[in-house]
């Protein structure tokens, strides 16, 4: 488990693990005794436990000796996340109606006018054929954008910060490795840095939003006042991005289940919940037992170090049936992807509203997505799991015909049938073709009428006017067909 690289598939090592038992002591000398968490029920009573706590400084002082010089890890690990009892209390108060079910559902609208512009955007970057990188045009962009207007920080600014919290993952980490512990510090100090100007202009220049209302709350207190800041930024960017890129992968895996939801968008909640369930973003949740308890028969003394592996407990066969198996009409199970307790996550339902939302638009605006080469998953990727970057192609090769104009084409197809420009553009006689209409090219491919008309139109399909039909070459359809097929058969 412990590594500096990622793992591409760590879920059969959970599977191991979790046939050693539900509890499994592990010492190393000169530290705390562990104790990995691998199963649904040990690990949802360990996170609700009330003799179970956040990670103390002195935990923070064995695994990582310097962290108190990082401001990055300095404020994040002062947070609101490692704090317990009244004053956690105090300040999840202070924040919960941020992010209430009632205002979340407020920004509905808000959300869902983000996506089209970001789906152009992203179709414009595959103009020249070269796969797109769906990390850095759409997971990152999209759920910075969404947290920053919950907390108040203009989309650019958002962004950037977005690319630094990032970087910063290996913060959070059970031992990276000492290049990625110093390339988290330097990008988690631009985002400590972000942050504390952005309440510094809160208290000149007040305004309607989260950070105001934090610095008016917190008044003098400033280091209180950026750990918060610094975690309610990662936290409500990280885990979102991370969903995108995992769930999408999931879907390339699984077209018959990208099928569904593109059909069937009232599946998006519980495809969101499956995709939590087979790929969580946090992988494990750290904590530490705060006076005597006893998990599955075997006691755990005070100080004892608990992870809690909430990816071997989302595929524990006494969760769900068939757990390896990603099945969007699954009835939600109750997972632990947001953690559990006291320290359940304040923005769940905001991450679960930004990808349900996300998904039926981008799985029907490009249904012949497929991967383009291997993704490269984040490192080490022990506790947080997700991609660095992630390379797809938005149409079969060959399948994507553009101007030179930037932006999208004007339809290539006019309404006009009498005009000679049509039939020369379209269909050059001196090449026999066998010929398809539009229906039938739908049923091969088993996606709407309207995705065909779509492909003609923005010039992605080769097509030709017959009267006032479309007809389509029998070669371009099976090309499409057979992309299909083969990405079913993978």
């Amino acid at each position: 488990m412990v590594r500096p690289h990622a793992e591409e598939n760590p879920y059969p090592l959970y599977a191991r693990l979790r046939e050693l038992g539900p509890v499994v002591p592990v010492h190393f000398a000169g530290a705390a005794p562990r104790y990995l968490i691998t199963t649904f029920a040990e690990c949802a009573a360990m996170l609700r436990h009330d003799a179970v706590g956040p990670l103390s400084e002195d935990h923070f002082d064995e695994t990582y000796p310097t962290w108190r010089q990082q401001v990055f890890a300095h404020s994040l690990l002062r947070s609101m996340a490692f704090r317990n009892g009244a004053d956690h209390r105090f300040d999840r108060a202070m924040l919960a109606k941020h992010f209430s079910p009632r205002r979340t559902a407020a920004r509905r609208e808000e959300i869902a006018n983000l996506i089209p512009p970001l789906l152009d955007r992203l179709e414009q970057r595959a103009t020249s054929g070269e796969p797109v990188d769906v990390e850095r045009e759409l997971a990152v962009p999209y759920s910075a954008m969404i947290i920053g207007r919950v907390m108040g920080i203009p989309d650019v600014r958002a962004v950037r910060i977005g690319w630094a919290t990032r970087q910063s993952g290996p913060t959070l980490e059970l031992a990276p490795s000492p290049a990625q512990r110093q390339r988290a510090a330097e990008a988690g100090e631009q985002v400590w840095h972000e942050m504390s100007a952005l309440a510094a202009e809160r208290r000149l220049r007040p305004r309607d939003d989260l950070i105001t209302d934090l610095v008016s709350q917190y008044g003098p207190d400033q280091e209180r006042l950026i750990s918060n800041l610094v975690l309610l930024f990662s936290a409500g960017f990280d885990s979102p991005a991370s969903v995108i890129g995992l769930g999408l992968r999931l879907f390339l895996d699984n077209p018959q289940q990208a099928r569904l939801v593109r059909d069937n968008p009232q599946l998006a909640d519980t495809a969101i919940e499956e995709i939590l369930r087979c790929e969580p973003p946090v992988q494990v949740m750290f904590r530490v037992a705060i006076r005597e308890i006893t998990l599955a028969g075997v006691t755990i003394p005070p100080g004892g170090i608990l992870l809690g592996l909430v990816a071997s407990a989302s595929r524990d066969p006494a969760l769900v049936a068939d757990p390896d198996r990603f099945d969007v009409t699954r009835p939600p199970s109750g997972g632990l992807s947001f953690g559990g307790g006291a320290h359940y996550c304040l923005g769940a339902h905001l991450a679960r509203l930004s990808g349900s939302l996300l998904f039926p638009r981008l799985l029907r605006r490009f249904p012949l997505m497929q991967p383009a080469g291997v993704g490269t998953y984040r490192a080490p990727g022990l506790a947080l799991r997700g991609f660095e970057r992630l390379p797809v192609s938005l149409l079969p090769s060959g399948g994507l015909r553009r101007s030179s104009i930037g932006g999208l084409d004007k339809p290539s197809v006019d309404d006009d049938p009498t005009r000679s420009e049509v039939a020369e553009r379209r269909h050059d006689p001196r090449r026999p073709m066998n010929l398809l209409t539009v229906t039938e090219v739908a049923a091969m491919l088993r996606v709407s009428k309207m995705t065909i008309y779509r492909l003609v139109h923005a010039g992605r399909l080769p097509s030709f006017r017959v009267g006032q039909s479309y007809r389509i070459p029998a070669e371009a359809a099976a090309a499409l067909f057979g992309v299909l097929m083969q990405n079913q058969a993978g």
